[in-house]
Protein backbone atom coordinates (compact mmCIF):
# COMPACT_ATOMS: atom_id res chain seq x y z
CA UNK A 1 0.00 0.00 0.00
CA UNK A 2 1.40 3.17 -1.39
CA UNK A 3 1.21 6.41 0.73
CA UNK A 4 0.94 9.98 -0.91
CA UNK A 5 2.17 13.20 1.23
CA UNK A 6 1.39 16.94 0.30
CA UNK A 7 2.43 19.71 2.27
CA UNK A 8 0.49 22.75 1.96
CA UNK A 9 2.24 25.80 0.51
CA UNK A 10 3.84 28.18 3.23
CA UNK A 11 1.48 31.00 4.31
CA UNK A 12 3.65 34.68 4.76
CA UNK A 13 4.04 36.25 7.60
CA UNK A 14 2.40 39.60 7.59
CA UNK A 15 1.33 39.98 11.19
CA UNK A 16 -0.26 43.74 10.31
CA UNK A 17 -2.84 42.35 7.59
CA UNK A 18 -3.76 39.59 10.06
CA UNK A 19 -4.15 41.86 12.49
CA UNK A 20 -6.31 44.31 9.93
CA UNK A 21 -10.01 44.16 10.06
CA UNK A 22 -12.07 43.10 6.89
CA UNK A 23 -14.80 44.49 5.38
CA UNK A 24 -17.95 43.35 3.50
CA UNK A 25 -18.95 46.49 0.56
CA UNK A 26 -21.47 46.64 -2.19
CA UNK A 27 -20.93 48.39 -5.25
CA UNK A 28 -23.13 49.27 -8.07
CA UNK A 29 -22.38 48.51 -11.60
CA UNK A 30 -23.38 50.65 -14.62
CA UNK A 31 -25.66 47.89 -15.75
CA UNK A 32 -27.64 48.38 -12.39
CA UNK A 33 -26.42 44.68 -11.39
CA UNK A 34 -24.25 44.86 -7.48
CA UNK A 35 -20.73 43.90 -7.05
CA UNK A 36 -19.85 41.92 -3.25
CA UNK A 37 -16.66 42.05 -2.45
CA UNK A 38 -14.01 42.05 1.06
CA UNK A 39 -11.21 44.04 1.33
CA UNK A 40 -9.25 45.27 4.61
CA UNK A 41 -8.73 48.84 2.67
CA UNK A 42 -12.56 50.26 0.78
CA UNK A 43 -11.22 53.11 -0.73
CA UNK A 44 -8.00 51.58 -1.82
CA UNK A 45 -10.13 48.51 -3.34
CA UNK A 46 -13.32 51.02 -4.66
CA UNK A 47 -9.94 52.87 -6.60
CA UNK A 48 -9.04 49.45 -7.99
CA UNK A 49 -12.14 48.74 -9.15
CA UNK A 50 -12.77 52.32 -10.97
CA UNK A 51 -9.06 51.55 -12.33
CA UNK A 52 -9.79 48.37 -13.80
CA UNK A 53 -7.88 46.46 -11.84
CA UNK A 54 -10.18 45.08 -9.21
CA UNK A 55 -12.07 42.05 -9.71
CA UNK A 56 -13.13 40.24 -12.75
CA UNK A 57 -16.89 40.92 -12.25
CA UNK A 58 -16.04 45.06 -12.57
CA UNK A 59 -13.79 44.82 -15.20
CA UNK A 60 -16.48 44.02 -17.55
CA UNK A 61 -19.43 45.91 -15.49
CA UNK A 62 -17.91 49.31 -14.27
CA UNK A 63 -19.17 50.35 -10.80
CA UNK A 64 -20.78 53.68 -10.66
CA UNK A 65 -20.81 54.23 -6.67
CA UNK A 66 -20.19 52.44 -3.29
CA UNK A 67 -23.18 51.35 -1.85
CA UNK A 68 -21.82 50.78 1.51
CA UNK A 69 -19.37 48.98 3.51
CA UNK A 70 -18.98 47.08 6.73
CA UNK A 71 -16.49 45.99 8.83
CA UNK A 72 -16.80 42.46 9.82
CA UNK A 73 -13.26 40.89 11.55
CA UNK A 74 -11.50 38.22 10.23
CA UNK A 75 -11.00 36.97 6.60
CA UNK A 76 -12.90 34.20 7.02
CA UNK A 77 -15.53 35.32 8.58
CA UNK A 78 -15.76 38.24 5.88
CA UNK A 79 -15.60 35.51 3.41
CA UNK A 80 -18.64 33.68 4.73
CA UNK A 81 -20.61 37.18 5.03
CA UNK A 82 -19.93 37.69 1.05
CA UNK A 83 -21.10 34.10 0.15
CA UNK A 84 -24.29 34.95 2.39
CA UNK A 85 -25.20 38.20 0.22
CA UNK A 86 -23.95 36.88 -3.26
CA UNK A 87 -26.24 33.98 -2.32
CA UNK A 88 -29.81 36.33 -2.44
CA UNK A 89 -31.30 37.89 -5.03
CA UNK A 90 -30.47 42.00 -5.92
CA UNK A 91 -33.44 42.93 -3.86
CA UNK A 92 -33.23 40.54 -0.87
CA UNK A 93 -29.37 42.00 -0.96
CA UNK A 94 -30.88 45.22 -0.48
CA UNK A 95 -33.46 44.36 2.40
CA UNK A 96 -30.95 42.36 4.51
CA UNK A 97 -28.22 45.01 4.01
CA UNK A 98 -30.22 47.89 5.44
CA UNK A 99 -31.71 45.52 7.62
CA UNK A 100 -28.06 45.17 9.50
CA UNK A 101 -27.59 48.93 9.53
CA UNK A 102 -25.47 48.68 6.50
CA UNK A 103 -27.23 51.69 4.48
CA UNK A 104 -27.67 54.15 7.46
CA UNK A 105 -29.19 51.51 10.19
CA UNK A 106 -27.64 51.45 13.70
CA UNK A 107 -27.60 47.41 14.77
CA UNK A 108 -25.87 44.85 12.64
CA UNK A 109 -27.48 41.22 12.39
CA UNK A 110 -24.42 39.33 12.27
CA UNK A 111 -26.64 36.38 11.49
CA UNK A 112 -27.02 37.81 8.22
CA UNK A 113 -23.52 37.13 7.42
CA UNK A 114 -22.93 33.83 8.48
CA UNK A 115 -23.69 30.39 6.80
CA UNK A 116 -24.97 29.01 10.21
CA UNK A 117 -23.34 25.74 11.89
CA UNK A 118 -26.19 23.81 9.55
CA UNK A 119 -25.34 24.99 6.52
CA UNK A 120 -23.88 23.02 3.83
CA UNK A 121 -21.74 23.99 1.40
CA UNK A 122 -22.70 22.89 -2.27
CA UNK A 123 -20.16 22.30 -4.90
CA UNK A 124 -20.56 25.73 -6.34
CA UNK A 125 -20.31 27.29 -3.08
CA UNK A 126 -16.81 25.72 -2.50
CA UNK A 127 -15.82 27.00 -5.90
CA UNK A 128 -16.56 30.29 -5.61
CA UNK A 129 -14.62 30.25 -2.35
CA UNK A 130 -11.55 28.63 -4.02
CA UNK A 131 -11.45 31.52 -6.72
CA UNK A 132 -11.90 34.01 -4.25
CA UNK A 133 -9.05 32.20 -2.09
CA UNK A 134 -6.68 31.88 -4.77
CA UNK A 135 -7.58 34.72 -6.96
CA UNK A 136 -8.28 32.51 -9.99
CA UNK A 137 -11.17 32.64 -12.52
CA UNK A 138 -14.29 30.01 -11.50
CA UNK A 139 -13.59 28.01 -14.09
CA UNK A 140 -10.01 27.41 -13.21
CA UNK A 141 -11.18 26.32 -9.85
CA UNK A 142 -13.34 23.95 -10.54
CA UNK A 143 -10.79 22.38 -12.84
CA UNK A 144 -8.69 22.36 -9.64
CA UNK A 145 -11.19 21.12 -7.39
CA UNK A 146 -12.40 18.48 -10.16
CA UNK A 147 -8.60 17.54 -10.77
CA UNK A 148 -7.96 17.15 -7.17
CA UNK A 149 -10.96 15.06 -6.06
CA UNK A 150 -10.35 12.50 -9.72
CA UNK A 151 -6.43 12.22 -8.40
CA UNK A 152 -7.69 11.35 -4.35
CA UNK A 153 -10.53 9.11 -5.80
CA UNK A 154 -8.09 7.03 -8.22
CA UNK A 155 -5.34 6.69 -5.22
CA UNK A 156 -7.50 5.72 -2.81
CA UNK A 157 -9.30 3.43 -5.14
CA UNK A 158 -5.91 1.64 -5.95
CA UNK A 159 -5.34 0.96 -1.69
CA UNK A 160 -2.92 4.13 -1.54
CA UNK A 161 -3.80 6.64 1.23
CA UNK A 162 -3.46 10.27 0.47
CA UNK A 163 -2.40 13.04 2.98
CA UNK A 164 -2.89 16.67 3.21
CA UNK A 165 -0.34 17.59 5.84
CA UNK A 166 -2.51 19.82 8.40
CA UNK A 167 -5.50 19.09 6.85
CA UNK A 168 -6.51 14.86 6.85
CA UNK A 169 -6.10 11.55 5.53
CA UNK A 170 -7.78 9.72 2.99
CA UNK A 171 -7.80 5.91 2.88
CA UNK A 172 -9.58 2.85 1.98
CA UNK A 173 -10.61 0.03 4.99
CA UNK A 174 -12.00 -3.25 5.12
CA UNK A 175 -15.51 -3.72 6.60
CA UNK A 176 -16.32 -6.94 7.70
CA UNK A 177 -19.50 -8.79 7.28
CA UNK A 178 -21.89 -7.82 9.69
CA UNK A 179 -25.89 -8.81 10.85
CA UNK A 180 -28.46 -5.61 10.65
CA UNK A 181 -31.82 -5.10 10.93
CA UNK A 182 -34.20 -3.45 8.74
CA UNK A 183 -35.64 0.04 10.12
CA UNK A 184 -39.16 -0.53 8.31
CA UNK A 185 -39.61 -4.23 9.29
CA UNK A 186 -36.98 -4.88 12.53
CA UNK A 187 -35.81 -7.88 10.37
CA UNK A 188 -32.42 -9.51 10.56
CA UNK A 189 -30.38 -9.20 7.31
CA UNK A 190 -26.75 -10.15 6.01
CA UNK A 191 -24.86 -7.15 5.22
CA UNK A 192 -21.90 -8.16 2.91
CA UNK A 193 -17.98 -7.43 3.69
CA UNK A 194 -17.06 -4.43 1.94
CA UNK A 195 -14.11 -1.87 1.53
CA UNK A 196 -15.28 1.77 1.91
CA UNK A 197 -13.46 4.62 1.96
CA UNK A 198 -12.72 6.43 5.02
CA UNK A 199 -11.00 10.17 5.96
CA UNK A 200 -9.09 11.06 9.12
CA UNK A 201 -8.93 15.01 10.02
CA UNK A 202 -5.37 15.93 10.47
CA UNK A 203 -4.52 18.12 13.85
CA UNK A 204 -4.81 21.76 12.19
CA UNK A 205 -8.21 21.03 10.77
CA UNK A 206 -9.62 19.74 14.16
CA UNK A 207 -7.84 22.88 15.85
CA UNK A 208 -10.01 24.98 13.50
CA UNK A 209 -12.99 23.32 13.70
CA UNK A 210 -12.45 23.27 17.78
CA UNK A 211 -11.93 27.39 17.65
CA UNK A 212 -8.14 26.75 18.40
CA UNK A 213 -5.11 28.53 17.20
CA UNK A 214 -2.23 26.45 15.99
CA UNK A 215 0.56 26.32 18.51
CA UNK A 216 3.74 28.55 17.09
CA UNK A 217 6.41 26.60 16.66
CA UNK A 218 9.54 27.07 18.83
Amino acid sequence: MGCIAVSPPAVPKCGAVLKSVWHLYLLECVDGSLYAGITIDVQRRYDEHLSGKGGRYTRSHKPVRLLASQPIGTRSQALRAELAIKRLPKEKKLTALRSSGLLGGTDVDHHLFTTGRNHRMNKSELIEAVAKEADISKAAAEKVLSATTAAIVKAVSKGDSVTLIGFGTFKSSKRAARTGRNPQTGKELKIAAATVPRFKAGATFKNAVAGKKAAKKK
